[in-house]
């Protein structure tokens, strides 16, 4: 574990504080229609789904969070169904604190 500097744990290599949330989102990759995923963590600067589909690593996608316009992200990492996503242009940290406290 490394520590920002507000001296908040965080997770090695992260950029940003991550929270738990519950929430459904819309997910859309470029030429497919969108459909609903689960979020599990949110940040300013990206966000955990669970979702049947495939994406690649690599490849930019479009979510619609509550509230909020379709965002651009880019897939990062996957674990099973478990996809980790960097927003494009990461979050005000206002709109993501606003939205971690909203989702849970």
């Amino acid at each position: 574990m490394l520590t920002n500097a507000n001296t908040k744990p965080t997770t090695k290599g992260r950029r940003a504080e991550r929270a738990p949330v519950q929430a459904r989102a819309r997910f859309r990759e470029p030429g497919f229609n969108p459909f609903d995923v689960e979020l599990y963590d949110l940040s300013s600067t990206g966000f955990r789904m669970v979702t049947f589909s495939r994406p690649q690593i690599g490849k930019a996608i479009w979510v619609s969070l509550p509230g909020l316009q379709p965002l651009e992200a880019i897939i990062r990492r996957a674990d099973g169904n478990n996809y980790g996503c960097e927003f494009t242009h990461p979050l005000h940290p206002s709109v993501a604190k606003h939205l971690q406290v909203k989702l849970r």
